[in-house]
């Protein structure tokens, strides 16, 4: 995956699309919260800017698909990009949003559980933390 600078909305947005590729699918009512949440203004970039984020990641993913099989959510992948924010209160901006994005559906899969989870305890967050 392409890198941005540390701390960068950039960064963080893609952490967050992230959790919006979890489970396979874009949905309707995921692009819909964006706006609703104001998550693209909580990470300090446009919608126009998220979406591109999220062109990019799916553009990354097909470029490592044509080498080998691509693991969305490894542990690896996630570890080196949570490294790329350092600043308690992205993250914590971060892993709310990708709470937002992970309900959106009506239903947290298996993979948002997943990247929610690894994020948090590797930045020593909790549930009340997000929600104060």
């Amino acid at each position: 995956m392409r890198s941005y600078p540390v701390n960068s909305p950039e960064a963080a947005a893609r952490l967050i699309c992230m959790a919006i590729l979890a489970d396979g699918r874009l949905h309707d009512r995921e692009v819909a919260l964006l706006d609703q949440h104001m998550i693209p203004d909580a990470v300090g970039i446009t919608k126009d800017t998220l979406v591109q984020v999220l062109l990019d990641c799916c553009r990354d993913l097909v470029d490592e698909a044509e080498q080998s099989r691509v693991h969305l959510l490894e542990n690896a992948r996630i570890d080196r990009l949570a490294a790329d924010i350092t600043r308690p209160e992205l993250r914590r901006t971060v892993c709310s949003a990708i709470l937002v994005m992970a309900k959106a559906d009506g239903q947290v899969t298996v993979g948002e559980q997943r990247l929610l989870l690894q994020l948090m305890e590797r930045w020593g967050l909790s549930l009340d933390t997000l929600a104060g």
